[in-house]
């Protein structure tokens, strides 16, 4: 079996678990709740929609990519801490780093950057549309 096609299983049998286990029913409820809350506080629906599609898709890349969302994870904390001069080191691989030439430690430290910028976009998103949404949570 070649390696195309057991990642193809693999994400068959994921997408199978979804829709068996209700996440497609439990989403489509949530995004709904969300926009009516976003809705009667007057705010802007339309980025709202785009950013809970955006959500769905990243909670689905989390499951096939759980190195991601470990990086993810430890920025956020350093987001969360007021600490994101220092989230581009945090990522970096040192021991890596010493094993590369210089046009390899550019290419590493600008991929980096680049990903941290969607970390960062994305950790905006979040937060602006779940403060707008932790008034029917508390």
């Amino acid at each position: 079996m070649s390696a195309e096609s057991s990642a193809l299983k693999t994400m068959a049998k994921l997408a199978y678990q979804r829709l068996s286990s209700g996440f497609w029913q439990e989403e489509k409820l949530r995004r709904k709740n969300t926009l009516t809350i976003l809705k009667n506080q007057g705010a802007d629906t339309t980025a709202a929609k785009k950013y809970l599609v955006d959500h769905t898709k990243q909670q689905l890349a989390a499951v096939t990519n759980p190195v991601e969302e470990a990086q993810y994870a430890r920025v956020k904390v350093i987001f969360d801490a007021g600490d994101g001069e220092n989230a581009l080191a945090s990522l970096m691989d040192k021991e890596l780093m010493k094993t590369m030439d210089e046009g390899a430690r550019q290419r590493y430290i600008f991929g980096l950057s680049s990903k941290l910028q969607e970390y960062r976009d994305r950790y905006e998103k979040e937060r602006q549309f779940n403060c707008q949404t932790m008034s029917l949570s508390l």
